[in-house]
Formats: C-alpha cells, sequence, structure tokens
C-alpha cells in the first residue's frame, strides 16, 4: 500500500483518471503481466527504429514543403502519408538558438496545469481528467514513467492559448503552414459536432503514444520540435484484424469470455502487430519533420524518445470525401467549394451532416 504522503501529481492525476485502479495495474501490460523497461534503438543513418527486439524501417518520402507553399487550400497535398520537411524553419520553438521546447525548456517556462492521456485501456476512457504541471510531468519522465506499462503523455489544447511567463504569447513561436490554413469545418468549432479543439501540445516520455485510431473527416499533421517518433499507419480498407490484434469473435460475434485486451497501448500494439501489409507506411520522424495524414488513415505513435509536437487537423482536403464536396457544390476543387460565393452556409450543413453520419 502507497503510503498517501509518498503520492506524486502523477499518481494524483491517475486516481482522477481511473479511481478503480490499483497502482500496480499501470505498470502491467496487455496480459496483465509486467513489461520490463522499453528498449529502443534508433538509427538515424538507415531511419530505423528497434523496439523491444523488433526492428521498423521508415519506408516513406519525405517532401520538401515549399512545393506546397502556394498550395492555400491543400488541393496539391499527398494522397497517402507523407513527411514535409521546412515547414518549420521558421518557427521560433523550432529555429531560436537556446529554445528547444523541451519538457525541461517548457516546464521553466511555464506553470500552467496540462491534461494527460495515454495510459492502459482502462485509463483511456477518461478525458481531460488528469492534470498536472509540466514541472511534474518532467519529473515522471525523469523516473522514466514512474515503471508504468503504458506511460500517460500530455496532450493539451488550453496551453497553445496561454502565455509563456515572460508574458510571450505561446502561439507566437509557432505558424500554421499555408497549404493548411484553410478548414472548412471551422463554421462548427466548439459545437456538438466538433466539440474538440484542433490544436493540442502533445509531450510524451519514452514509452507513451497514442493507440491505434483514424480522423474520419479531417487531415492531420503532426509538427516534432523535440525527440523521436514512431509511425505506423494503415489505410482505410484495411483488415480490421490489423487494428484491433487482440479482438476475437466466436461464430455468433459474441465477445469469448475472457477477452483479452483489443484496446492496445502503443507500446503493446509495436510488439503484437506481426508482419504488417505492404500497404502500410512506417514513419520514423525526426526533429522539424512534419507529418501529414490525409482523412481515414489509421495510425498508431509510440514515442521512442521523449518528445514534444504540435498535432493539428484540419478539413482543407480530404481524401474520402473530396468527391462527395465537388458534387454537392458542383465545383472542381475543395478550396472553391469552400469560397464560392453563396457556398459558405451550405459547406456549414454539408459539414455538419458528414459529422452525423460519421
Amino acid at each position: 500500500m502507497v503510503e498517501e504522503s509518498s503520492f506524486t501529481a502523477i499518481d494524483t492525476a491517475k486516481r482522477n483518471i481511473a479511481p478503480h485502479a490499483k497502482p500496480e495495474d499501470w505498470s502491467t501490460s496487455a496480459g496483465n503481466r509486467s513489461l520490463p523497461s522499453i528498449d529502443v534503438d534508433i538509427d538515424v543513418h538507415s531511419r530505423s527504429v528497434t523496439v523491444d527486439g523488433r526492428r521498423f524501417q521508415d519506408n516513406v518520402d519525405r517532401v520538401s514543403g515549399a512545393l506546397f507553399e502556394d498550395d492555400l487550400y491543400g488541393d496539391s497535398l499527398p494522397d497517402g502519408p507523407a513527411v514535409l520537411t521546412g515547414l518549420m524553419d521558421d518557427w521560433p520553438a523550432f529555429s531560436n538558438p537556446g529554445v528547444s521546447w523541451s519538457v525541461q525548456d517548457l516546464a521553466s517556462r511555464s506553470t500552467a496545469k496540462v491534461s494527460l492521456d495515454g495510459g492502459p485501456s482502462f485509463a483511456r476512457s477518461s478525458m481531460s481528467t488528469g492534470r498536472v504541471t509540466l514541472f511534474e510531468y518532467q519529473q515522471y519522465c525523469e523516473r522514466n514513467g514512474a515503471g508504468d506499462s503504458a506511460p500517460l503523455y500530455v496532450f493539451d489544447p488550453d496551453i497553445l492559448k496561454s502565455t509563456f511567463l515572460d508574458g510571450t504569447h505561446v502561439t507566437d513561436s509557432l505558424s500554421t503552414p499555408p497549404c493548411f490554413s484553410r478548414d472548412f469545418m471551422e463554421c462548427i468549432n466548439g459545437s456538438q459536432y466538433r466539440p474538440l479543439p484542433s490544436a493540442w501540445l502533445l509531450v510524451g516520455v519514452t514509452g507513451s503514444g497514442t493507440p491505434i485510431h483514424d480522423h474520419p473527416l479531417t487531415v492531420a499533421w503532426n509538427a516534432l520540435l523535440v525527440g523521436c517518433k514512431l509511425w505506423c499507419c494503415l489505410p482505410p480498407d484495411v483488415d480490421e484484424t490489423l487494428l484491433l490484434l487482440n479482438l476475437d469473435f466466436q461464430e455468433n460475434q459474441e465477445f469469448q469470455e475472457n477477452q483479452k485486451d483489443f484496446d492496445l497501448s502503443a507500446r503493446d500494439w509495436f510488439r503484437q502487430c506481426g508482419e504488417l501489409v505492404d500497404t502500410a507506411k512506417i514513419i520514423v520522424q525526426r526533429p522539424g519533420e512534419v507529418v501529414f495524414l490525409p482523412a481515414g488513415w489509421f495510425h498508431v505513435v509510440l514515442n521512442v524518445e521523449t518528445s514534444t509536437a504540435i498535432s493539428l487537423t484540419s478539413a482543407n482536403i480530404d481524401s474520402r470525401n473530396d468527391t462527395t464536396i465537388r458534387r454537392t457544390f458542383k465545383v472542381q476543387s475543395f478550396s472553391e467549394a469552400y469560397y464560392s460565393s453563396g457556398n459558405v452556409a451550405a459547406c456549414k450543413n454539408h459539414s455538419i451532416k458528414m459529422f452525423i453520419i460519421n
């Protein structure tokens, strides 16, 4: 039994996230067994990462972001996952000497409390009920995630609207690339149809990460400031058995008794994914790189170093709904649909309908 006086801020956050979980539950993985500390080897030259003895090789080309600097609507963005370079070169958060945006740097510049996400499957039903300061999260990182099998990570939108201790606005250190600057669903931000913010700060200790998921209506872009991330991206039509690895149905489609946990943490997913399909895209993301994901692509992301990133979603182009949009508004491009006279109200109505459908 842990003495109340020895509880850290992270322990308190865990109790808020999962009140019924025992402290030892956080250190066991899928299958109720403890895992040793994550074993990671990053080969920068070959762009490969070995996680717990398994090697993952980057297979996604790098594309200069300059190719899209005049594309204000994202119509020419790639059809599949891509890594865009050069888009962060003028960000003070990335290019200013002495400013790293590491967890240590952020902790020294802000006392704001931030929301936590991640953890084992029992913890991921909570949304923003665990909060700590960045300094308290820094201490968690220094303890290597306190031995948690699926460490918590910072996933917070509010800090991006705040100021640092020196009075500068956080967003002054960042900028949105022009090709992601138009969002036709912006008109319903904050409504029941799009309740979550579109921009988030992510800070994750080694071994933390985002479980498999997709964004059915929006593209996503993730700008890495510090650390290293391992991505596996799978196309919208991928066999669902590769998404939920332990999901096992009987012939009558009912769950078997003692069903294994199928909502795996990022680390468990990479450990158990087996042979990947040919269409899988592996990305070893390094600082200064922006990962772009078209709508509908499933992805799982593991922090293989303690990392800081900015993640945003927008509906400036949609690989699955673009044809529908063009037919709806009788136009040739997404941008024409958004900005043609008289179409703004129609876009709002159409976006709400598509949120209901999806």
